[in-house]
């Protein structure tokens, strides 16, 4: 009996070792295939070439820069506290208005908001030059935490000149 068990010692020591072995090559060469050192490059998107109808004329001299001084002058409309205006205790804060880009990020409600009015603001760009200007309208809120607030219309086209 002790005979037989030593005959089989051998070749399952060497069965598990085999096994053992096999399983951790194939877990080794599993994890190099998720990491997928060589990789192929992704199709890239690709638009044929035809020549247009319309062909592109570059003029041979290229343009020399110059540089222009720019002034830009921005005004707006802010409603201010009648009394403080008439006792001449207006400070910078009441001229300040915080522009909402997102309601949820204010505490906005209807019950919060005690006073709104329109409001506008221009915004002028002159050089020697060209002066033009656009502008834009919004709605002016006051709410109870004493932030007043402002909501922005989509600003208008550049006008030059006479166009205004």
């Amino acid at each position: 009996m002790k005979n037989n068990f030593k005959r089989f010692v051998t070749p399952m020591t060497a069965l598990f070792i085999f096994i053992i072995l096999n399983l951790t090559i194939n877990g080794i060469i599993r994890a190099e295939e998720s990491r997928d050192f060589i990789r192929k490059p992704p199709d890239s998107w690709h638009m044929p070439f035809a020549p247009s109808e319309n062909p592109i004329h570059i003029p041979d001299q290229k343009p020399k820069g110059v540089t222009v001084r720019v002034k830009e002058i921005t005004t707006y409309e802010v409603v201010v506290d009648e009394e403080k205006l008439k006792s001449n205790t207006l400070t910078m804060e009441d001229l300040e208005l915080t522009e909402v880009h997102d309601k949820k990020e204010i505490n906005f409600h209807q019950v919060d908001c005690y006073f709104y009015a329109k409001v506008k603001q221009t915004q002028t760009r002159s050089t020697e030059y060209i002066e033009s200007m656009r502008w834009r309208e919004g709605q002016q809120y006051w709410l109870s935490d004493g932030g007043k607030y402002v909501e922005w219309e989509p600003w208008s086209e550049w006008y030059a000149g006479s166009k205004w």
